[in-house]
Parts: C-alpha cells; structure tokens; sequence
C-alpha cells in the first residue's frame, strides 16, 4: 500500500466555492417572473387583471400557489447544505394550507358534481402542460445548486423539487386562467402540482445523487 504524507494530502486539496442559497432563491424568482409574463404575453391576461378588479379566488389562488411553491424552495434549497439542529417545516405548512383547495373541490363536488370542471377540460389540459413547462425551467437553478451542495435525502429533495417548480409554474400560469371556480381550481391546480411532483421524485435524486 502506497505511503501517503499529509503534505500530499493538503496539496491534493481543492477549494471549494461557497453556495450561496440567495442567488438560487434569486434565479427561481427571476424565471418564475419571465415565464408569468410568457404566459400573459401568449395566451393573454385575465380580464380581472386588465380592469383593476382582481377577483377574490385569483387573490386567493395566487397567495396559496406562490406560498407553496417558496416555501417548498426555500426548503429544497436548504438541503443543500445540511447542519444539525436545521429544520425548515414552512413547506409542511404550505402544503396543508394548499390542500384546502382539493379538499374543499371534493366536498362541493359530492353536492354539485364535476359537470363545470369537466366543460373546461381543455383549458385544464392547457394549465398542465403549461405549469409542467413553467415548472421544468423553474426546477433547473434548483437541480443545479442540489447538485453543487449534499443533500442527505434525494427522495425527499425530489418531492420538494417538483412541489415547488409545481407550484410556481401554476402560479405563473394563473395570471391567465380564466376560471374562478373553486372545484375547477381544486382539481386541475391539484393534478398539475401534483404531477410536477411525482415527476420530480422520478428524475431528481438520479441527478443530484453523490
């Protein structure tokens, strides 16, 4: 076995550069902002927007989305670098407020069934291919500081990846969306974030592992 000094060991040793969590929280805002303005540049902004007279689901539909989909990042992002005595459970808090709306889809739809949401499905279909696009440029600057940091779990990273790239490709999406239907927001909103989702927890760990 070849003898090694500590000498050769410390003129083996590479700096290396710090993560700065800022830039990439910084980097998801920016693309995020683009790609709402993408959407409203292509398929045109809501009416309410246009006339000064946001309608309350949108308020409430926007808050929900961009919280879930920054606390999920900002949650993703800090397990790049793992310390002991680190917790960040603000994505457990977002995503059991934004699970109201599903919730609250399925109770009105055992009354006034899903006849409203299944008219629009072609503008569902759009919200999820749309949030998937969004949410694919969305979830890159978060990949890349993964893959520059260690993660201890990479299931998990995958989860919170796709929740957040999810939900703030929905969210930018939203500025279009016509509908203020709460059923139509329950199921569509859901299905999209949630596709985002299972799909970041099939690709990202096989991206991000050591």
């Amino acid at each position: 076995m070849k003898n090694v000094t500590i000498q050769q060991l410390v003129d083996d040793l590479e700096p290396v550069q710090r993560l700065h969590p800022n830039r990439a929280i910084s980097a998801i805002v920016i693309i995020t902002a683009v790609f709402m303005l993408f959407v409203v540049m292509v398929l045109g902004p809501r009416e309410d927007i246009m006339s000064g007279r946001p309608d309350p689901m949108f308020l409430m539909r926007s808050g929900i989305l961009l919280l879930l989909g920054l606390a999920n990042a900002g949650a993703v992002i800090g397990m790049a670098s793992p310390a002991v005595g680190r917790h960040n459970n603000s994505w457990q808090i977002a995503v059991a407020a934004a699970s109201l709306f599903p919730l609250a889809a399925i109770i009105l739809a055992m009354s006034a069934g899903f006849t409203n949401t299944l008219a629009a499905a072609y503008t569902g279909m759009e919200c999820l291919r749309m949030s998937a696009v969004g949410g694919l440029a969305i979830a890159i600057p978060i990949i890349l500081f993964l893959r520059r940091g260690a993660p201890t779990s990479p299931e998990r990273a995958g989860w919170l990846t796709g929740i957040a790239s999810g939900g703030l490709g929905a969210f930018a999406y939203n500025f279009h969306c016509p509908f203020n239907d709460l059923i139509y927001t329950g199921t569509w909103y859901t299905i999209a974030v949630g596709i985002c989702a299972v799909t970041g927890r099939a690709i990202v760990p096989r991206l991000i592992r050591w």
